[in-house]
């Protein structure tokens, strides 16, 4: 058990409590561009977490990677348009009709009783209406055809948008990028597993042997697999377009061992820090345990 009476060096204090708050506001900064150029529409789903997480702990590798590599392009003009475009024309069609519903009810009132028809009037009016229905024909082709031709220039924009992200992501990445991004799946999932077992353990109060930190090792792993898992499954299956355990199987076995290595290095780190340096006395509940971590995680993340 660690020391509750313990507080580490107010220099180091500070440098984790700035190295935490940078990687936070990474995270931040990514997830919030993410929202505001609606990403969600041209990104692999998964890869929203997978880039917010790593940022917590590869927060300058990533935020580089997202930006030069993995950042969505910005939402079209002709995305609202399209939307203004509907709005007006319903707007319209509404208007029209409450106007001609008027001038209906109108007519009832003021000639409450029938006159007698005027010669030649049905034939104009027949006329008229016939005049008026050509008119609206061309009006509603004129419609479907300006409606046909903007869904025509949304489905070129898209193609253009796809075909420049596909160059963008595939055809101009380093060596070094290439890497990076093919782990971040692996580094969030150990991230993540890390965090939720730590405050699992912290919470519940799990040891073994009278150690939590040998809890830890056992309770992080278990969650850093299934994380990983997980993250590694979504970015096969709607790539391959197939899902259900043969996935499962795919995903495990492309995760698992570099997950293995990953935590190996990680659990390593976390007794040289805990025992070696701190001699048991650092609590999970100190932002210093959480540099530690972050450190950790980085040098597994390079």
């Amino acid at each position: 058990m660690h020391n509750m009476q313990y507080s580490p060096p107010l220099a180091l204090t500070i440098l984790s409590s700035i190295s935490i708050g940078l990687g936070a506001l990474a995270a931040l900064c990514i997830l919030v561009d993410i929202i505001m150029r609606r990403g969600w529409r041209l990104m692999m789903i998964i890869m929203i977490p997978v880039y917010v997480i790593n940022a917590l702990y590869l927060w300058p590798i990533t935020f580089w990677t997202y930006v030069r590599f993995g950042r969505p392009e910005q939402p079209t003009p002709l995305d609202n348009t399209t939307g203004s475009h509907c709005a007006a024309h319903d707007h319209g069609h509404h208007h029209v009709s409450s106007t001609r519903g008027s001038n209906d009810i109108k007519n009832h009132h003021t000639h409450g009783s029938p006159e007698p028809p005027v010669p030649g009037a049905e034939t104009a009016h027949h006329h008229h209406d016939h005049e008026n229905h050509d008119h609206s024909s061309a009006a509603s082709s004129s419609d479907s055809h300006k409606s046909q031709t903007m869904r025509d220039e949304e489905r070129v924009v898209s193609h253009q948008h796809h075909d420049h992200h596909h160059h963008h992501s595939t055809l101009q990445r380093s060596l070094f990028a290439t890497i990076t991004i093919a782990v971040t799946h692996c580094g969030a999932g150990c991230v993540l597993g890390d965090i939720v077992g730590e405050w699992l353990i912290y919470g519940t109060g799990a040891t073994i042997a009278g150690r939590e930190l040998y809890a830890a090792f056992l309770i992080d792993f278990a969650f850093a697999l299934v994380f990983g898992i997980v993250f590694q499954y979504f970015s096969i299956a709607p790539m391959a377009g197939t899902y259900g355990l043969g996935t499962v199987y795919r995903a495990a076995k492309a995760d698992v061992l570099s997950l293995l290595f990953f935590e190996i290095g990680v659990f390593g780190w976390m007794a040289a820090f805990q025992v070696g340096i701190f001699g048991w006395r650092l609590g999970m509940d100190n932002v210093v345990y959480w540099w530690m971590m972050q450190v950790s995680s980085f040098h597994q993340g390079n």
